[in-house]
């Protein structure tokens, strides 16, 4: 009977580990080929929304007519989005765990999902390579594709992979096609004011839609210009002069 008994224990003990086995071999030729990414046409396509409700293919690299390399951005705006999405993105290696601790506490004061602790890496391992569905297997994927990330390119081409393909407002993806949808103007022109405009933008482009929330757009850039003063980021020269102008967007019929 113990033997018996044991012989079951020892065939579902064996089926669980092949099934596991399996289960990890499946999971791992699932996750995407990283080294490409090096490349400045890396041959990789992501699927954006159009402003229209379709959707279409958007090239990663050269290829893509609005594609810019890093050093054809203004400093301001990579300041701005660093301080403003993921502070410590120069100190980490793709998560930031108190980050992730202060969202925690914030969740469970609110008791709902209140904060996000995603870092610049997370963020494009998700806009590269995965969906929106939470689900374990989904959080277990990003977490081995921004360790990836972090270990193969270096952290200007993580900023300039994530710079050209963030969505920045409707059906507009990258730096390129914001600044001109906003300012008629090269990502290497823009001033202050512009690039915190921009950066506050990005965690809801729909919902802070600078044209249609002029208030509560112009409340999150004062507070990132205050932030950037802090961190030292700008000097006071310059706060005051971004926020002392008005800012012009380039107008839509």
């Amino acid at each position: 009977m113990f033997e018996r008994m044991l012989k079951k224990v020892f065939i579902l003990f064996f089926v669980a580990v092949a099934a596991i086995s399996v289960w990890l071999l499946l999971w791992v030729y699932s996750i995407p080929d990283i080294e490409d990414l090096k490349k400045q046409d890396t041959g990789l396509f992501i699927k954006i929304k159009e402003i229209r409700g379709g959707v279409k293919e958007w090239p990663v690299g050269t290829r893509n007519p609005w594609w810019v390399s890093l050093n054809q951005i203004s400093p301001y705006l990579i300041d701005a989005v660093i301080a403003s999405e993921d502070d410590a993105f120069f100190e980490h290696d793709g998560f930031d765990f108190d980050e992730i601790k202060d969202a925690i506490k914030t969740d469970i004061k609110k008791k709902k999902l209140a904060r996000g602790a995603s870092t610049i890496t997370m963020q494009l391992s998700r806009n590269l390579y995965l969906t929106k569905e939470k689900t374990l297997t989904r959080k277990l994927k990003e977490a081995y594709i921004t360790y990836r990330l972090e270990r193969i390119l270096t952290k200007s081409r993580i900023l300039e992979l994530y710079l050209n393909i963030v969505e920045w407002g409707p059906g507009i993806y990258g730096v390129g096609e914001a600044s001109e949808y906003y300012f008629d103007k090269s990502p290497s022109e823009l001033n202050l004011k512009e690039a915190t405009l921009l950066a506050v933008i990005l965690p809801n482009p729909s919902y802070y839609n600078p044209y249609l929330r002029v208030e509560k757009v112009e409340k999150r850039q004062n507070y990132l210009l205050t932030r950037m003063l802090m961190e030292h980021d700008i000097q006071e020269i310059d706060y005051e002069l971004a926020v002392t102008t008005p800012i012009e967007l380039k107008e839509k019929l």
